[in-house]
């Protein structure tokens, strides 16, 4: 993690990059987006990647940081603006532009990386903008907040987050069999086998966010 000074230097050279990059009609709007985030590291991080490579040359400040995915420090965000939405991947070295919202994701090695195994099936989890989650400020440094679906320690996972535990077997839940097993499927196609496997679960007994289970997707 950054010192104070050197945070404060990150904030002054984001400041610039707006000032040089993001129209002046929306210059105010980014500093105070900017503004929300000066002590997060990682936030600035995304923040800092966006306005230096400005996606489509276009002129626009960010208004919001949504996570995606998550697991093993590298994180799948969704930076918008008021129009449009563009996917990033992003560790502690910094931040990977991987294309907009509307095209879809089609980076194969990424897909892979997150149990994915083509752009439909990240698609139909991730189907719409309302059903992203909004990052929100300082939590990678809460441990009581699960790095990935942002659930709170005791509650349940949003079905299909990577650290949710199996309770079949004890591993990543979105990465053993156990899931397919359960339906006598080889792959989950629909809504109707997601609704099966949730009641299959439920019935089980679904495992909450625990801090324990953390320390796998992110060391801080």
């Amino acid at each position: 993690m950054l010192n104070k000074e050197a945070l404060q230097e990150q904030v002054r050279e984001i400041e610039l990059l707006i000032r040089y990059g993001v129209a002046e009609t929306e210059q105010q709007t980014a500093l105070d987006f900017l503004q929300a985030f000066h002590g997060d590291s990682f936030a600035l991080d995304a923040i800092q990647d966006y306005y230096r490579t400005l996606p489509e040359a276009r002129e626009e400040s960010l208004v919001k940081i949504s996570v995606l995915e998550g697991k093993e420090q590298v994180f799948l965000l969704l930076l918008s603006t008021t129009k449009h939405h563009y996917f990033y991947l992003v560790n502690d070295e910094g931040g990977l532009f991987l294309g907009e919202w509307e095209k879809g994701l089609s980076a194969p090695q990424v897909l892979s990386f997150f149990g994915y195994p083509d752009q439909d099936a990240f698609t139909r989890q991730h189907h719409s903008l309302e059903s992203c989650r909004q990052y929100v400020v300082l939590e990678r440094m809460n441990e009581d907040i699960c790095p990935s679906c942002g659930t709170e320690t005791g509650s349940l996972h949003i079905l299909g987050c990577p650290v949710e535990v199996c309770p079949w077997c004890g591993g990543q839940l979105n990465r053993c069999n156990c899931r397919f097993e359960q339906l006598d499927v080889e792959e989950l196609t629909d809504e109707k086998m997601v609704q099966q496997l949730e009641e299959r679960l439920v019935a089980k007994g679904r495992i909450p966010y625990a801090r324990e289970q953390r320390p796998s997707f992110l060391s801080e």
